[in-house]
């Protein structure tokens, strides 16, 4: 039978080609997702397959409309020369611009919910949260999940064995959730834990200093900060809201011991993402860490809001949930927090952080604690869209005090086992080098020039102590640059605080201008520059140094406080005050500061003549000028220095202010200049403080600290390597002062304790101490000193070998510093044959050490200019200048030919003439000489 060609039968055969044509063309065609497997699987055997029935959760992200144009945006919101500067798009704006399309994610919904899975929608429409069984995962991502062994960790994780594809009609960027080869790990390592992680290998090294902060154990805290980044600025970040990524929760306890202990308080407000978090675990130590920082910094925010979720978590729904709150509205985040190992770039995070760009919102990520890296950078350590933050060891002059010294943080070391622990910077094996690091010489600190080089900027990441005692919570000094980022955090607070005041917008993505600062000729008015150290470790024995300028190690320093703040902001005054701060004097009580005189320059960078002044706060400094009217593109200078105010000041630290302000736009600079007249710079040089710890000393051997009472060989308390943490002994010798003293005495061995103290280079110094040794026979035991040691056998000012026992003995040695940082060790060991060091104390040999000062001599200190008279035939009186509590020893000779001068004694002088007569009876000792110990 044959068909009829009519015409209705031909338009009808017509419409269903169509009608299959548009069928076939709605089919989607499926898509491989290539970056969705960790590259460590394809170097692994499965070990197993995942249950079917185990429980996923993945994040599915989606690529922006228009990116190229938004990049392009991107350039002229933080190029000053664009009109579009600064002028930031609200998070609606930014969805209807350049969020996937309603009608693409409403696909996606479809899709996925038409499979099987339980669907949360996000608002910005960026992210889409899936949830379904393995099994669900492996029929409709087209794989089969498997399960590995860690290749580093002991533990599984579970991958896909196949590059995942989907029957979707709508493109995927990026899929979280597939995999759990890496971790969410905090970067902040306590200073206790890390000592003992020490392999016996590692015992030389000297780890974290104690240094002379506010808290408990001398740790940084509270106003500390403040004195050393942001000295004399009265911003506080008022009206402004600082968000935290947190992989964890905190105790509100906690919080608010701190901040009774540190004198500020801060509301913290909760946002719970993908649940939130039950009750803090393991990583309360960091959130905790991260809020008190930024409220130490920024003591007057509106709040600090605190983004909760639990470990397993995506990057994309916390950072997704920052960016797109419009309740809360942080303008700056931090985040202490990275995967545990490098792997896939994470595409739809760096477009929620270009989100973050497009909104003025400021990003500051912890640059990690692991040293340099070179094996991959984790996420998000190399992004290029937020700033990468490096860490230092900060030195002050105490408890609030002033900055006098800075290094890279690095608690490990080229020849220490393999356990880094510093601040961590790299080149990223994934982002080109972007337009703001570019142009950078990378010849000395080793970076890349075609590859983005991290960290960005740094701040303290070294004895810093966080309140944490509720529960699994343990108080201490911590480390990491987890200490960092919410410091700079923080700092942008003030930063916008003064934008928002002069009606500037937010400073938003800050590395443009931060880069572009720190190339001009206002660098170091804005930045410390860190030239000191590096990141060194076993495996990386060579990258990378600290070097001036740009390095790996610290990025561009940390900042100097309201010149780097007004950049922030962009108030861009005309007055420029450079220097970007005072200075710190060192001297005696009665006057001679190693540093006393500072010339500022003050400039006019505007076109018409503008009235400055100049208020002096301290009656001990003195100002060449106090103001006046300047001419346009015009320079002054202004000498601010020390005045004879100063000498009649008692022991203590002294902090004066001098304002320059602008008389037409009112801005104000402040420069600290600080004295610190007959301190003891030694911590805990008395023992006294938190008994049996030696606490503020690092140390190395058997070293411990006892007291005075009763003895029964029951009161040795020894640790598991040997070392004395309470000794109480019988009947001998007690401490010279109080109720401690540190007793040496390790077998065949130097027991070392050692401290860094802050110095200036060229200045001389007084150190002091009180000696005992008890031997029991024949003498054999050895005492030093080490100043500044390269070594434990070099730079040695004191040394004492088998000598005789003595009862407490002062020795007073004076010394002068060649670096800002110098350490000063004391060593001693015992070569009887003992197997122990409570053998040695038990048999009454060791050393005790107490009292041990270190201040500060006059610029002036002069040699001894001598004199002598005879006050009677057989006696000489001998005379001469000396400087109080100094000590001076007598020597005489029979003959200058002789090499060998003979003590005759040793006197300590009370004020500034000393004098000692000698009865010479029958001996010809016939020559003398003063000797400064």
């Amino acid at each position: 039978m044959k068909h009829s060609n009519s015409p209705l039968e031909a338009a009808c055969w017509a419409l269903s080609v169509a009608i299959a044509a548009f069928c076939c063309s709605a089919q989607a065609i499926p898509q491989a997702l290539k970056d969705s497997i960790p590259p460590a699987v394809s170097h692994l055997s499965a070990i197993g397959r995942l249950n079917p029935k185990t429980s996923m959760k993945l994040s599915i992200g989606f690529p922006m409309r228009n990116e190229s144009d938004l990049d392009h945006l991107l350039g002229q919101l933080y190029d000053p020369a664009s009109p579009n500067y600064r002028h930031y798009l609200t998070q609606q704006q930014f969805v209807e611009q350049f969020a996937p399309s309603s009608a693409d994610y409403q696909t996606a919904v479809n899709f996925f919910s038409s499979n099987g899975f339980t669907v949360v929608q996000h608002p910005s429409r960026m992210v889409l949260d899936v949830n379904g069984s393995a099994a669900n995962v492996e029929r409709v991502f087209h794989l089969t999940m498997r399960t590995y062994r860690h290749p580093k960790e002991n533990r599984t994780f579970f991958a896909p064995d196949s590059v995942p594809s989907l029957d979707i009609g709508v493109p995927i960027l990026h899929i979280s959730g597939l995999d759990n080869f890496a971790v969410k790990r905090s970067k902040i390592v306590k200073e206790s834990a890390a000592k003992q992680t020490d392999t016996p290998a590692d015992r030389t090294k000297t780890p974290h200093q104690a240094g002379p902060g506010s808290g408990p154990d001398g740790g940084y805290m509270g106003n500390d900060f403040r004195a050393a980044y942001v000295p004399g600025v009265p911003l506080t970040g008022t009206g402004q809201t600082l968000g935290l990524l947190e992989y964890d929760g905190f105790y509100q306890s906690d919080i608010t011991a701190y901040e009774s202990l540190a004198g500020v308080s801060v509301p913290e407000t909760i946002v719970p993402v993908d649940g939130g978090v039950d009750s803090p675990g393991d990583g309360v130590d960091e959130v905790s860490l991260d809020i008190e920082v930024a409220m130490s910094i920024a003591p007057g925010l509106s709040q600090i809001v605190v983004y909760e979720a639990p470990s397993d978590a995506t990057w994309e729904d916390l950072l997704d949930a920052m960016a797109n709150d419009t309740v809360n509205s942080p303008k700056q985040f931090s985040c202490s927090w990275g995967d545990s190992a490098a792997d896939v770039p994470n595409v739809t995070a760096e477009d929620i952080f270009k989100q973050m760009e497009a909104q003025g919102q400021s990003f500051y990520n912890a640059s990690g604690d692991g040293d340099a890296l070179i094996g991959g950078i984790p996420f998000p350590e190399e992004s290029t869209n937020i700033v990468q933050v490096g860490g230092t060891t900060v030195t002050t002059t105490g408890p609030g005090g002033a900055w006098i010294h800075e290094t890279t943080w690095n608690w490990g070391g080229a020849a220490v086992g393999d356990n880094s622990i510093g601040s961590s910077g790299g080149v990223s094996d994934n982002y080109t080098i972007p337009p703001w690091q570019q142009g950078i010489s990378m010849a000395a600190n080793k970076g890349s020039g075609t590859m983005r080089n991290t960290p960005d900027v740094a701040m303290t990441a070294d004895n810093v102590f966080v309140e944490v005692t509720t529960d699994s919570g343990d108080s201490g000094t911590f480390g990491g640059t987890s200490c960092a980022a919410p410091a700079w955090a923080a700092f942008t607070a003030l930063a916008n605080e003064q934008a928002a005041t002069y009606g500037k917008p937010s400073v938003g993505f800050a590395n443009p201008t931060i880069y572009a600062a720190a190339r001009s000729a206002s660098y170091l008015a804005d930045f410390k520059d860190i030239t000191e150290g590096n990141n060194f470790w076993c495996f990386s024995v060579t990258s990378f140094p600290a070097v001036p300028g740009y390095d790996l190690c610290t990025g561009w320093g940390t900042p100097t406080g309201d010149n780097l703040i007004d950049l922030l902001a962009g108030i861009g005054d005309t007055l420029g005050v450079a220097p970007g701060t005072g200075f710190v004097g060192f001297g005696p009580v009665g006057g001679g500061f190693s540093a006393d005189t500072l010339i500022f320059s003050v400039t006019n960078a505007g076109a018409s003549t503008l009235n400055w002044s100049l208020i002096n706060t301290s009656s001990w400094l003195t100002a060449s000028s106090l103001g006046g009217a300047l001419a346009a593109h015009a320079t002054t200078q202004v000498t601010v220095s020390v005045n004879a105010g100063a000498d009649s000041l008692p022991a203590g630290n002294y902090i004066g202010g001098v304002l320059f302000s602008n008389q037409t736009s009112h801005v104000v600079r402040t420069r600290e200049f600080v004295v610190v007249a007959g301190q003891n710079l030694v911590r805990n040089g008395d023992f006294e403080n938190s008994p049996y710890d030696l606490q503020d000393w690092a140390q190395t051997g058997g070293i411990g600290m006892y007291n005075e009472i009763p003895f029964p060989s029951s009161d040795y308390d020894f640790t598991d390597d040997g070392t004395i943490t309470e000794f109480s002994p019988s009947g001998g010798p007690g401490p010279h002062s109080g109720s401690f003293f540190c007793v040496f005495g390790t077998p065949a061995v130097y027991g070392y304790i050692s401290q860094h103290v802050a110095t200036v280079p060229g200045q001389s110094y007084q150190l002091s101490f009180w000696l005992m040794n008890t031997p029991d026979g024949t003498p054999t035991e050895r005492f030093l000193v080490n100043w500044n040691p390269n070594s434990n056998t070099t730079n040695t000012v004191y040394n004492l070998v088998n000598t005789d026992g003595f009862d407490w003995t002062n020795v007073t040695l004076t010394l002068t510093a060649t670096s800002s940082d110098t350490i000063l060790r004391f060593g001693a060991r015992s070569d009887q044959s003992a197997d122990s060091l409570a053998s040695l104390i038990e048999w009454g040999n060791f050393f005790g050490l107490d009292e041990v000062t270190l201040v500060a001599l006059p610029s002036s200190f002069d040699r001894p200019n001598l004199s002598v008279s005879r006050p009677a035939p057989n006696a000489v009186a001998l005379t001469w200048n000396s400087h109080a509590n100094q000590a001076y020893q007598v020597q005489y000779s029979t003959s200058l030919l002789s090499p060998d001068w003979i003590n005759l004694s040793t006197n300590t002088a009370t004020g500034s003439i000393l004098s000692v007569t000698n009865t010479i009876g029958s001996g010809p000792q016939g020559y003398y000489r003063i000797l400064v110990p």
